[in-house]
């Protein structure tokens, strides 16, 4: 995909002209850094941050049989999720492969199907065949409105007090629905990056103003901006999966160690191959790599790309890297890997790379310190 073919997110003119470094993030054009990556990472560790993520699909369902619909495609048990609550859950084909993974967010009679930016426009196919024949209209929101993300550990003191309304007391799968600044929006709190966060979803029109106060007009309580570098960064430090890189329609939901979002009491699509493996131990495990300091001068070391081979300390190939980078709260170089399931025990120590391999310790998720 060329420059001029990526997406654009109604925010993009304010993130060249406070000169981002812009890159292709599922194909749009996003801002990777600010400051650098680092510097917004630590932002989020000790204060807050805002990330512009109006590239993440939002699907609207509705309709007398919308339920039917949520319900056939969610691995998750939507039936009995409350009204003003937002459910991770899983999309799978027939054979038990992972489409997406979502948040289904339920708001009365009506539902917001958050979708990974690479995936929105086969997700809306998928809605649209498993609803034929059902009275329910599947709308792609993501070109009317916007998104934006405030995350950190003093977020929620800092939004209380700039905001009109109270954001602190919501609990994790919380949304909160309502007007500001004349525009109805969306609020749901999240933990995807490891840290306290809301995602706002906002009309287009309203997005400009929203982001100035929160990045500006909010004084001492406003939050610098943050790009997708350093949202990378906290999403591999909370050992949280990314589409293309620890999921894709090859990967059943057991082996990405995401067993807790499939309920079986309701019928779905991917159900019956989902159950013949579901008391089978999968033959590879997800698991995260904490690698050892090298001698290279820079921050840690080469990082390990998504293909990278994990091998035993003797020789011979038992996984693959699918996600890494420097992760500057632990002054080290981690990963995501998957992995032989017999040989990813905590504690083992294998080699990442074939060419200069690296010592790497196999640790548990998410990663600690």
């Amino acid at each position: 995909m060329t420059d001029a073919e990526l997406l654009k997110t109604p925010l993009h003119a304010r993130h060249v002209a406070m000169e981002a470094t812009m890159g292709p993030d599922g194909g749009w054009e996003m801002p990777m850094s600010f400051s650098g990556a680092g510097d917004e990472v630590r932002a989020v560790a000790d204060r807050a941050a805002v990330f512009d993520i109006s590239h993440v699909g939002r699907i609207r369902i509705r309709g007398d049989e919308a339920l039917d619909l949520v319900e056939r495609v969610c691995t998750a048990d939507v039936v009995r999720q409350e009204d003003d609550t937002a459910r991770f859950t899983l999309l799978c084909n027939e054979a038990g492969g992972i489409i997406d993974q979502c948040l289904a967010i339920r708001i009365e009679d009506w539902w917001v199907l958050t979708t990974s930016p690479i995936n929105r426009v086969k997700v809306v196919e998928h809605l649209l065949a498993q609803g034929q024949g059902l009275s329910v209209k599947v709308d792609d929101q993501t070109p009317k409105t916007s998104m934006v993300c405030v995350a950190g550990a003093q977020a929620e003191e800092m939004l209380d007090r700039a905001l009109p309304v109270s954001v602190a007391h919501l609990a994790p799968g919380r949304i909160k629905t309502g007007t500001l600044m004349l525009a109805r929006y969306i609020a749901a709190r999240t933990a995807y990056m490891g840290a306290w966060a809301l995602e706002v979803m906002l009309p287009n029109m309203f997005i400009g103003q929203a982001w100035r106060f929160i990045t500006d007009k909010a004084g001492a309580n406003a939050s610098p901006p943050a790009g997708a570098a350093a949202r990378d960064v906290l999403r591999i430090r909370a050992g949280h999966c990314r589409y293309g890189h620890e999921l894709n329609e090859t990967i059943d939901p057991f082996t990405a160690g995401l067993g807790r979002a499939v309920d079986f009491g309701h019928d779905f699509v991917g159900r019956e191959a989902l159950e013949a493996l579901r008391d089978k131990p999968p033959a590879r495990r997800r698991v995260g790599l904490v690698l050892a300091r090298s001698d290279t001068p820079g921050a840690g070391g080469a990082i390990p790309t998504l293909g990278t081979a994990v091998c035993r300390t003797d020789g011979g190939q038992i996984g693959t890297v699918t996600s890494g980078t420097f992760c500057p709260m632990l002054d080290r170089v981690i990963a995501l890997a998957y992995m032989a399931a017999g040989a990813c025990d905590a504690g083992a120590e294998v080699l990442v790379g074939t060419d200069a391999a690296r010592a790497a310790e196999v640790v548990s998720l998410p990663f600690k310190g």
